[in-house]
């Protein structure tokens, strides 16, 4: 069985194997697609894929340069699994660009932190 993150049993905590739980609507949120979604999809996947193999490519010429190549597709594989997802941390990841999480939130789902069942959760 999949597990979305918004499915009516894991809509206010989920966990981990390990047992840390953490709360869903603090942590991260949700954003609306925008006219060119599909677009920017099909360009980070193609982005990702090309700068992986152009480093495979550029590692015995040069180390810098394979390693701009493979941040560029780090950068654009992310961006492509976020779309997809279309579901983002608050506080970002890790050597991820501020600016497209700041992108992401302006076009965020607004949730509503006082309704029952958060209000509920947040008092645990």
């Amino acid at each position: 069985m999949e597990k979305k993150f918004r499915q009516s049993k894991y809509l206010n905590e989920s966990g981990s194997k390990q047992g840390n739980w953490y709360l869903n609507r603090l942590d991260y949120f949700q954003f609306y697609s925008y006219p060119r979604d599909k677009l920017h999809q099909l360009l980070t996947l193609v982005v990702g894929i090309t700068a992986y193999f152009l480093s495979i490519k550029l590692i015995s010429q040069s180390f810098l340069l394979t390693l701009l190549c493979w941040y560029l597709g780090y950068v654009a594989l992310w961006t492509f699994y976020l779309l997809r997802r279309k579901i983002c941390r608050y506080r970002g990841y890790l050597f991820y660009p501020k600016r497209l999480v700041a992108f992401f939130y302006a076009i965020r789902v607004d949730v509503d932190l006082q309704d029952f069942d958060s209000a509920a959760t947040l008092n645990k």
